[in-house]
């Protein structure tokens, strides 16, 4: 790998909202060598091309590692094991591997069933950005400006490498956090994963009553209209991330139920002032 970080070859594996939106972001950064993208549908790659979203395709996952320094697997979470299958004979070597996803318990767990111990040159990353839309057309080269990034090291993580990754995500705007691996799903499923539910399940709720229905002026503003903002996210991806936090996430809703059924006793109650006090409790704390 080349001493001077600016002059690393990327490949971004998998091209929706955020592998293309990274990959535009990169090159736009000049801060980087080539930006190579990989995609199992041909019309992404073809679009991408197009728009010149990135440098270069690779039509086989395992030679577009061979070209690259560092790669970033930016595919939904029921890919990631076929990602892992091509790139597990690099680990531990001078390639840096990252991903982008939400959870991170499949990959933890496809190193333990593949018995692959002390890596040191796969390091977790989370970009904290995007939208209710997906996909390469929704794109935006500008999407991790201001967001921040969180950077998981592991035990045996090689600290030259976690810089890289960080630097990476710096050259498109990111603030970078830094967080243990074994709390970042834990933590996600309540700042991440928490709201997604919520509004689907709200959503639906809505629908069966068919109020948007008979009155469409109810997505017009307000907070009924951000949240089923959410609620239009990928219901295929979500569904795939709720499965593969799953403890977290049954645990939170679990505690959020509570939470409800605390509120809707009090309000049972008819006293304000606990009502009060309990709203008061709920303000996030900075």
């Amino acid at each position: 790998m080349s001493q001077n970080k600016t002059k690393n070859n990327i490949l971004v594996v998998g091209l929706g909202l955020i592998g293309s939106s990274l990959s535009q972001s990169l090159i736009r950064s000049k801060k980087v060598g080539k930006v190579y993208g990989y995609d199992k549908d041909k019309e992404v790659i073809s679009y991408a091309k197009e728009k010149k979203f990135i440098n270069e395709e690779v039509n086989n996952l395992r030679d577009g590692i061979i070209e690259s320094d560092i790669i970033i697997f930016s595919v939904p979470v029921s890919q990631i094991d076929s990602c892992l299958d091509e790139a597990k004979n690099f680990f531990n070597t001078e390639k840096v591997f990252s991903d982008t996803l939400s959870s991170k318990k499949l990959i933890l767990d496809y190193f333990k069933v593949n018995n692959l111990k002390n890596i040191s040159n796969f390091i977790f990353s989370h970009p904290m950005a995007g939208t209710e839309n997906f996909g390469i057309k929704y794109s935006k080269h500008d999407l991790f400006l201001n967001s921040t990034s969180i950077i998981c090291p592991m035990e045996n993580s090689n600290l030259e490498f976690v810089e890289i990754i960080k630097s990476i995500w710096s050259y498109v705007g990111c603030n970078i956090f830094e967080m243990d691996i074994r709390s970042h799903d834990n933590i996600l499923s309540a700042v991440s994963h928490a709201p997604h539910f919520i509004s689907f399940a709200l959503a639906k709720k809505i629908n069966d009553m068919k109020y948007i229905e008979n009155n469409p002026w109810i997505l017009d503003k307000g907070s009924l209209s951000d949240m089923a903002r959410i609620a239009k996210s990928d219901p295929q991806a979500w569904a795939n991330i709720f499965l593969s936090n799953e403890k977290n996430i049954l645990e939170f809703i679990d505690d959020y139920i509570g939470e409800l059924n605390l509120l809707k006793s009090k309000i049972n109650s008819n006293d304000l002032e606990d009502i009060i006090l309990f709203l008061k409790e709920c303000n996030p704390k900075n």
